[in-house]
């Protein structure tokens, strides 16, 4: 499901407000306590980040992959 949320990043040591947008999966839980065929491994959520804007229209894509950590972080 693709989602917007309002993130801070930092340009020339100043504050900007932007907005990100991303798809999330959630975790799916693993099983480990069913019989050997029916086990599987915990698969972990997901972000994916796909556009970076600011309030004035700005685009800032070409700088998720260098703040991925940060803008993760914000929107957990």
């Amino acid at each position: 499901m693709k989602y917007t949320k309002t993130v801070r990043i930092n340009i020339n040591d100043s504050e900007v407000k932007a907005e990100l947008s991303f798809y999330y999966t959630q975790e799916i839980p693993g099983v480990y306590t069913a019989l050997p065929e029916n086990c599987y491994p915990t698969e972990p959520e997901e972000f994916d980040l796909v556009k970076l804007e600011t309030e004035d229209g700005v685009n800032y894509d070409w700088l998720i992959e260098h703040i991925a950590d940060d803008l993760i972080g914000q929107i957990q």
